[in-house]
């Protein structure tokens, strides 16, 4: 009998969100998570306003007034730039900046240097139609504030709030099948109170929609989440078009939707009620696009179809998304650190740019002895500021730094019955939605394989937007969303509520453990990894990749567990002992030649290592360093360098050449922070100087003075590489912490302006002379590579883990004790500060 081949999909890959065949379908869209404000305008403009005004001044109406209406409510000019300037596209998210007309003032994205111009691609928006009419002079009721990128989104989501037999697309017009799909009006369009026609009923209506925002802004607040998402959802749907609800609800399980919670029953309980009141009126204003002969249209859903409504959106029909890059975000990394401004124009972005939240004050200090100091302290401005806008996570918290992290994370719901009708919430899920194409960011979403599956199995993603808690705490988070009676019961779920030692439950498929494992890495949860990747070891004891992983989880330890102990408690050693028996199975696999290779070269395993020797230690007895913070850091004299100017350029000679004869510099070594770079164990005609007269005999010996290391620990590379900056390609590196307990970094040259190691908790650089040396704390100490303004920097970087010498407590049969390991995914080289 014939083997059947498994068809698998690769880690990665992007897959359509939808079946194109499925025509029992709403058209998916973009719902703003909200966490600015009003629904009227969604943005942070309407708090501060009185809490009894009804009806938010329109952005054109608030400048005209002058800035005693808003402009004292936000004084910081970043923070205008994003509450005001920069929006998306009602329809389909594309990227917006306001421009103001003549009359108006000119608004702070124009005068940001040509910021429109290098990153908003899309024409002048559209504002709504109804809004837009000029020919109103004497309108009642200010715009509704609802921004499109073209007249066809604007066509698109005025066609949506009625379902007639026609839609006008392009100037032409198409037949409507009932199946066929629906795009859901935007919330702001729904609630414009402009698209009323004026007769005997138009001040009843504007009053009952009125009335519905009103109590949706009481009941959701400034924090709205997926429920009140489901709400207004539930809300536009059945005012639009009550009879879709009996066709959509004919696609899900209705039993399964009558248990929500006393919440969210008083909440569908008002605004069914407000929302009968207000469809009976409306069905009158638009009788000929409601086709009001027809009886059985005129009657408005149950309140427990409501109910049901409500409860199936939110748990089987939204789901997150986070769109690409804030527009400023990439201004601040794109434009703000290239070439193409003048020194006036970045000073003025950077002027504009600042805001207190950002740690990015102390600029004025250097010891630098380059003569361009505004030149470099402009260049540390605009790189400091591009990280940490795009970084607002490690800023500390406060209620200014979560406004500034709402705006700038984007993250959206996407309500699509179809794409997530077959799908179910996974605490490890397979996919993810993502966007491929930022610039049409509806139209590029799909699903993103976050593992290795199998053909047909994209069944599950997660309805939760952060994995990183525990069993209990995600139990929670599910029982608010799907109802008091779930209990997850996904393989990760069961893993952790109990089956872990239990053999007779471990029937998880090798992918099932592999998933988990790989999960639990990205979270920073190590032993729980370590003991994944040994369950699927003691079947597939020749798993390359397992074997490599498993290592690598336990290198992630040691990185965790370095702490007050002062050493890494054996499982840097662990790891490359595990490294090292992985070799004996899988030679050929690349990862773990590559550590071995290290570990010959650098001597970390002795009886293994290149030439090793370590006999001439006094020649480190006689370099002179000065010291700071506490003893954390070290910088090393210019009487006594560790290199002399001919072996510097010997090794950049010798690196260059390399480059010139293989691959080139590498870009894409370190995960999180990249450096332009090439590792030391490759270059073979700089083993000998770096590892026996360098480390062995010089380095090694200096650090155990400086950090006053007992007989029984000792300090062993872990990587070591030669770093390239240059003013014309990477010039600079973030803010960052090293993945690792201790780092060095060794000067090669002088022949450029700017440089050096930024030291944050000391606000200047520290730049050793030619040869020199400066050894820090890395995995505690957060620092950056200063930007060079001219000329080409060449250093010499390693990262070092401090362990017990000979440590033989943790091997790797050992049960490891379960830890609180909570920290940044490992990254093989940077973690983000």
């Amino acid at each position: 009998m014939e083997q059947q081949t498994i068809s698998m999909i690769s880690k990665g890959t992007h897959k359509p969100l939808t079946d194109t065949a499925d025509k029992r379908c709403i058209d998916w869209c973009f719902i703003p998570s909200w966490t600015r404000g009003a629904l009227s305008l969604g943005n942070d403009r309407s708090k501060h306003h009185d809490e009894d005004d009804n009806v938010v001044l329109s952005r054109k109406k608030q400048k005209l007034m002058g800035p005693s209406h808003h402009g004292n409510n936000i004084k910081n000019k970043l923070e205008r730039l994003l509450f005001d300037e920069i929006r998306q596209c009602d329809v389909c998210g594309k990227n917006l900046v306001y421009r103001p007309t003549a009359h108006e003032e000119a608004s702070v994205a124009d005068a940001l240097p040509k910021f429109i111009e290098r990153h908003i691609t899309c024409q002048t928006p559209f504002p709504c139609r109804w809004c837009d009419d000029t020919s109103d002079k004497n309108k009642k009721f200010p715009c509704c504030d609802s921004l499109f990128c073209s007249d066809k989104c604007r066509t698109r989501a005025e066609c949506a709030l009625y379902h007639d037999a026609t839609i006008q697309v392009n100037d032409q017009k198409q037949c409507r099948d009932t199946e066929t799909t629906i795009l859901l009006p935007p919330p702001k369009l729904f609630f414009c109170r402009n698209r009323f026609q004026e007769n005997d009923l138009t001040e009843e209506a504007v009053q009952s929609l009125a009335a519905i925002e009103s109590k949706l802004r009481v009941l959701c607040g400034n924090n709205i989440g997926l429920e009140e998402c489901a709400l207004l959802l539930a809300t536009i749907i059945s005012v639009v078009s009550p009879l879709w609800i009996n066709s959509f609800l004919q696609s899900f399980s209705g039993d399964a939707y009558q248990d929500g919670s006393a919440y969210e029953e008083s909440l569908t309980e008002e605004l069914w009620t407000m929302a009968r009141s207000h469809w009976s009126i409306l069905a009158l204003l638009h009788s000929n696009e409601r086709n009001a002969n027809d009886a059985s249209k005129r009657q408005f859903m149950s309140y427990h179809l409501f109910c049901q409504t409500y409860l199936c959106i939110k748990r089987q029909c939204i789901g997150r998304v986070a769109l690409p890059d804030h527009p400023l975000v990439q201004y601040s990394k794109d434009t703000l650190l290239s070439g193409v401004l003048s020194d006036v124009e970045r000073d003025f972005a950077l002027d504009m740019l600042q805001h207190p939240c950002l740690p990015i004050s102390r600029h004025a200090q250097s010891k630098s002895d380059c003569t361009d100091q505004q030149s470099i302290i402009r260049w540390r401005k605009a790189a400091h500021t591009a990280h940490w806008l795009s970084n607002t996570a490690s800023l500390e918290e406060g209620e200014r730094v979560s406004q500034i992290q709402a705006h700038l994370g984007r993250t959206y719901l996407v309500f699509s019955p179809s794409a997530f009708r077959k799908m179910q919430h996974s605490c490890c899920p397979k996919v993810m939605l993502d966007i491929q194409d930022p610039s049409s960011p509806l139209d590029s979403l799909s699903w993103l394989t976050l593992h290795d599956v199998e053909e047909g199995h994209l069944s599950s993603y997660s309805a939760l937007g952060d994995l990183e808690g525990d069993a209990k705490s995600r139990a929670f988070e599910l029982k608010k969303l799907f109802g008091s009676d779930f209990t997850c019961s996904c393989t990760r779920c069961r893993h952790e509520n109990g089956n872990k030692g239990n053999k007779d439950n471990f029937h998880l498929t090798r992918l099932q453990l592999k998933s988990l494992a790989d999960l639990a890495m990205q979270h920073g949860r190590f032993t729980d990894a370590i003991g994944l990747y040994t369950l699927i070891i003691e079947s597939n004891p020749c798993d390359g990749n397992v074997l490599h992983a498993r290592a690598a989880a336990v290198l992630g330890t040691a990185s965790t567990s370095f702490g007050d102990k002062g050493h890494c408690n054996g499982y840097f050693l662990r790891a490359q002992r595990l490294w090292k028996e992985a070799g004996s199975k899988c030679s050929d696999h690349p990862e773990i030649a590559l550590h071995i290779d290290k570990q010959r070269v650098y001597g970390t395993l002795d009886s293994d290592s290149l030439d090793y020797c370590e006999t001439d230690s006094s020649s480190s007895s006689n370099v002179q360093y000065s010291t700071h913070l506490n003893g954390k850091c070290f910088v090393t004299n210019q009487a006594t360098p560790l290199l002399s100017d001919d072996e510097c350029q010997f090794v950049i000679k010798a690196a260059e050449e390399y480059c010139n004869s293989s691959t080139g510099w590498t870009t894409t070594r370190h995960y999180a922070v990249p450096t332009t770079d090439i590792p030391i164990h490759e270059i073979r005609k700089l083993h000998h100087l770096f590892t026996k007269k360098l480390w062995l005999n010089k380095i090694r010996p200096l650090l155990r003075k400086q950090l006053k290391l007992s007989d029984n620990l000792q300090i062993y590379i872990h990587d070591a590489f030669i770093v390239r900056y240059d003013s014309s390609k990477q010039r600079y590196l973030p803010p960052h912490l090293d993945e690792s307990s201790h780092s060095f970094i060794i000067a090669l040259n002088s022949e450029f302006q700017g440089g050096g190691t930024y030291i944050h908790e000391l606000g200047y650089v520290l730049s050793p002379t030619v040869g020199g040396m400066v050894s820090f704390e890395g995995g505690s100490i957060l620092h950056s590579g200063d930007p060079v303004v001219s000329g080409s920097r060449y250093c010499i970087v390693a990262f070092l883990y401090i362990d017990k010498e000979g440590e033989q407590t943790a091997k790797s049969s050992d049960k490891v004790e379960k830890g609180n390991n909570t920290t940044a995914p490992f990254s093989f080289g940077f973690q983000f500060g």
